[in-house]
């Protein structure tokens, strides 16, 4: 699956998620901002960005898993984080 790059308001929002992701591990709650954002990336990608907008939920989504799995396994709270943002996106299937 290709990944989607050189998007600014992508990656602007993969910053939010990641910085939401570390509050966590401060032991905040971020789930009410972390939906805000995905409710904001899936606004995005449905009705403004060009091309699939199935592809590119599916390439916004494997880009968390990508970055949850990069995750070292001493940060369980920064990685629940970022699977919880992409457990948010859901696509159906055909």
């Amino acid at each position: 699956m290709e990944m989607i790059f050189d998007d600014k308001v992508l990656d602007e929002c993969i910053d939010k998620i990641m910085s939401l992701a570390a509050l966590t591990l401060y032991g905040m709650n971020t789930i009410g901002q972390v939906h805000a954002v995905i409710n904001e990336v899936c606004r995005y990608l449905i009705l403004e960005k060009t091309g699939d907008p199935e592809f590119n939920l599916l390439a916004f989504k494997n880009r968390l898993v990508a970055l949850s799995h990069l995750t070292h396994s001493s940060l369980p709270a920064y990685r629940k984080a970022l699977d919880y943002a992409a457990s948010l996106i859901v696509i159906e299937a055909p």
